[in-house]
């Protein structure tokens, strides 16, 4: 009689999601970070979400605009 190993845990054969299955152009946002006090971070976080939600261009004018009213 043959002695049988038992398996417990480790690799097994086609375990796992199958390569090259993930969508062709997603990725994920590459994370930051930074410090900043209770107000500064509402402000961050408000203008974040208007970046992430498709308002970009209004976001990158109004950069601009305070940018030059900053005078640098």
């Amino acid at each position: 009689m043959t002695e049988e190993k038992k398996q417990w845990g480790g690799r097994r054969s086609g375990a796992g999601r199958p390569k090259g299955s993930t969508k062709d152009g997603s990725s994920a946002r590459p994370q930051h970070q930074l410090r900043a006090y209770d107000d500064e971070w509402d402000l961050i976080r408000r203008f974040a979400r208007l970046v992430k939600h498709g308002k970009m261009e209004a976001c990158k004018t109004a950069l601009a605009q305070l940018e030059a009213a900053d005078g640098k």
